[in-house]
Formats: C-alpha cells, sequence, structure tokens
C-alpha cells in the first residue's frame, strides 16, 4: 500500500516509479513540482479521459507512463502552462481565464502551436537555451 496516494475526489492511484531518464522535478515560478509517471486506472476513472493533470495544492503533475513520446512532451509541456495558470492567478475569480472551459481552451490551443513552432524550427529551443541568459 506504500504506493498508493489518494488524489482528486478521494481516488486512489498506483504511482509508478519513474521511468528511467525521465525527469521528477521542475521549476515553474517559485515552485518545485514533482512529475509523477502513473498507469492510468479504468475502475476509478484516474487518468482515463486525459492523459495528465496538474494538482496544485500537492505540487505535482502526474503523466501517464506508457505515453508515445509526442503526446508525452505535448502533456507535459500542457501542464506546465496549466501550472503557471494556477501560479499567477489567471484563473481566479476575476481572472480572464475563472471559468475551468476556457482555461482549458486556453492552455490547450497556446501548447499545440508552441509545440508546432519548437517542431517545425529545430533549432529554435538550441537558440532560446544559447541566448536566454546572454547579456546584451
Amino acid at each position: 500500500m506504500k504506493n498508493i496516494k489518494k488524489i482528486k475526489e478521494k481516488r486512489l492511484v498506483k504511482v509508478e516509479e519513474p521511468n528511467p531518464g525521465k525527469p521528477t522535478l521542475i521549476k515553474i515560478g517559485y515552485r518545485d513540482i514533482k512529475l509523477e509517471w502513473i498507469v492510468p486506472d479504468f475502475r476509478t476513472d484516474v487518468l482515463t479521459d486525459c492523459f495528465g493533470w496538474y494538482l496544485p495544492r500537492e505540487g505535482k503533475i502526474q503523466v501517464q507512463k506508457y505515453l508515445d513520446p509526442q503526446e508525452e512532451v505535448n502533456t507535459v509541456f500542457h501542464e506546465i502552462l496549466h501550472a503557471v495558470v494556477y501560479g499567477s492567478g489567471l484563473n481566479q475569480a476575476n481572472g480572464p481565464l475563472k471559468e475551468e472551459d476556457a482555461e482549458e481552451l486556453t492552455v490547450n490551443q497556446i501548447t499545440n502551436y508552441c509545440m508546432g513552432a519548437f517542431r517545425d524550427n529545430p533549432w529554435l529551443l538550441d537558440y532560446i537555451k544559447e541566448n536566454m541568459d546572454k547579456d546584451k
């Protein structure tokens, strides 16, 4: 029972040990967010209608363990953007993304367009990494 964790709506899910080479932590804003790779559970409906989710109160992003690489990276980036929305307060009572549907639509579209830009322009990520800490 040590690998069983309570999550949304008191459901239980088995947390898998990370796959070798997969990240287990990401820093987003002021927070360190754990990355967990889990197996969907159809009995409890955990991650059966989505590939991942961000759990802000627990400081976690959980992603289905056995996604193909394109879906996995898209899902991780998508959940990072949810963490950004939450951390920046854009989904608070008077925020522009206060409605859950508005947040999901916005995050999904930004994710897909950014991933498309990264994929269609292979030089882009290296360019960003090489220049983001340089002074003028």
